[in-house]
């Protein structure tokens, strides 16, 4: 929710004169060095008189809204400098509990660094990269951002994003706590058209490892009389399972349908032994026969078996938390709303292996932080960036049960380690046994997969015929492959 607040002396005449009148005071509270400029503006004496009465509120005031503001971007801004000390910070809010866990690292980076604050924007997830293209275009970009493995080769190729190589060696900042599989997703070599490639620059670093899930309702599982998941089932004792605890007069049912976008990402196709993109990434591996064969058995769950209720695109209520559904498939981050549940008793189940190859493959998706270009304007910015990776906030993150578990090894472990679920551990289990990078981390990915998505969505949603769609899925891939290949190269 955006908040606006009129003052005395308006903000933009504050950020461009004031910074001048109270610069030197806030830069010697954050122990930075003021920084001369070539020529210093010229005011009015009756405005520089107002700076110098008003400072102090405006200063407090400044600070105070600066933590909430959403700045709606247009393509007729102007870059505006931040007063010394400010970092310009966004990412997007999806639950409510990030809201207080931001709030408390706000307040610790202005404890630990008097005279600094944090110019916070955030935005729903729905809308919230259309706005960051928006603030790129207008040259209004934050300091730093929540990262997107998925648009890290689009952002570095084009120049963006922040090399962090040389900060991480001045500084000697450490990577050994860090999965390899999860540095991969931030580091792209020139040329390369994915990331992960040896010898790559670092543009940005993970805080989080987010596996997928499958939880279940095990008070419906013994009231009827159905035995709990094992590392031995098969998607076929799934839709077994399904079937005994499914009774759709009672809109029971057994389980929901896993969600297009969770489906390229990996899960699921590599078990099979399909793919999502060829290793060369030339062409799609939608129209795999093994591709197939996984989006046919999530499709046959509502159509063909009939044990999934028929899906709705952003249900309000999720069928899970709501006794609806006995099995639900979905990210890690909603133990964080599950563990509210207090109708029925419900665990983390083991994933079922693929009848044919035996396997149960896993992806890890790690959301992070990144430093734009403009961030090399900005003394405090690195600071800033190091502290959201420090072992301090990754703690807070775990202590806190935020519904991502910290990438670090030791807290991450702490993590797994707290209730609900009694099986916490098993997500990072499966995990560690057999995993790959998740798929769509290619060049200009967003935009690919922003057409691929509408036509498996057609198969899934409105009943189509999955096969049929999936070729029609693999033709808009390779369409659109052709035209990212043209645009890398030129």
């Amino acid at each position: 929710m955006s908040q606006q607040k009129k003052y005395n002396l308006s903000r933009r005449e504050f950020l461009r004169v004031g910074a001048t009148a109270t610069g030197a005071a806030l830069l010697a509270a954050c122990g930075a060095t003021p920084t001369p400029t070539a020529q210093q503006p010229t005011q009015a004496p009756q405005v520089i008189e107002k700076i110098i009465t008003q400072a102090p509120q405006i200063v407090q005031e400044t600070v105070q809204v600066m933590q909430t503001v959403v700045v709606e971007p247009t393509l007729a801004a102007s870059p505006v400098p931040l007063p010394p000390g400010v970092v310009k910070f966004s990412r997007y809010s999806a639950f409510t509990g990030q809201e207080r866990f931001y709030s408390l690292l706000f307040s610790l980076w202005k404890d630990r660094n008097p005279g600094c604050t944090v110019q916070a924007e955030f935005a729903g997830g729905d809308t919230y990269w259309t706005r960051v293209q928006t603030e790129i275009a207008a040259g209004t970009t934050p300091d730093v951002g929540i990262a997107d493995y998925g648009r890290t080769v689009s952002f570095a190729k084009d120049g963006i994003l922040l090399d962090l190589g040389p900060y991480i060696e001045a500084d000697k900042y450490p990577l050994d706590p860090f999965p390899p599989a999860t540095l991969a997703q931030y580091t792209w070599k020139d040329g390369d058209f994915d990331s992960g490639g040896t010898g790559g620059k670092t543009y940005g670093l993970p805080y989080d490892a987010q596996p997928y899930i499958i939880v279940y309702n095990k008070t419906l599982f013994d009231k009827a009389g159905v035995a709990t998941p094992t590392d031995a089932w098969t998607w076929d004792d799934f839709v077994t399972a399904a079937k005994k605890l499914t009774n759709p007069a009672d809109d029971k049912w057994g389980t929901y349908l896993p969600d297009t976008w969770g489906m390229l990402g990996g899960e699921f196709v590599y078990s099979a032994g399909g793919e999502i993109i060829s290793k060369d990434f030339k062409t799609s591996g939608l129209d795999m026969p093994e591709t197939i064969s996984a989006y046919k058995w999530a499709w046959d769950l509502v159509y063909t078996h009939k044990v999934a209720p028929h899906p709705v695109p952003s249900e309000a209520v999720n069928p899970f938390a709501s006794g609806r559904v006995a099995m639900y498939h979905g990210g890690v981050w909603w133990i964080n709303e599950f563990a509210n549940i207090t109708d029925f008793e419900w665990d983390i189940a083991y994933y079922p292996k693929n009848p044919t190859t035996g396997k149960r493959t896993m992806t890890a998706q790690s959301d992070g932080w990144w430093m734009y270009k403009q961030a090399a304007n900005n003394p405090r910015a690195w600071d800033f960036f190091k502290f959201m990776m420090s072992e301090e906030v990754q703690g807070k993150l775990s202590d806190m049960n935020m519904g991502v578990p910290p990438v670090r090894a030791s807290l991450s472990q702490r993590w797994y380690g707290k209730t609900p679920p009694a099986n916490r551990p098993l997500a990072r289990e499966q995990l560690t046994a057999d995993n790959r990078k998740v798929a769509n981390t290619f060049y200009d990915n967003a935009n690919i997969l922003s057409a691929v998505t509408p036509i498996f969505d057609k198969a899934f949603y409105d009943g189509q015929d999955v096969e049929v769609q999936a070729k029609a899925a693999a033709k808009a891939m390779n369409d659109g492959l052709t035209k990212a290949w043209a645009k890398f190269g030129a």
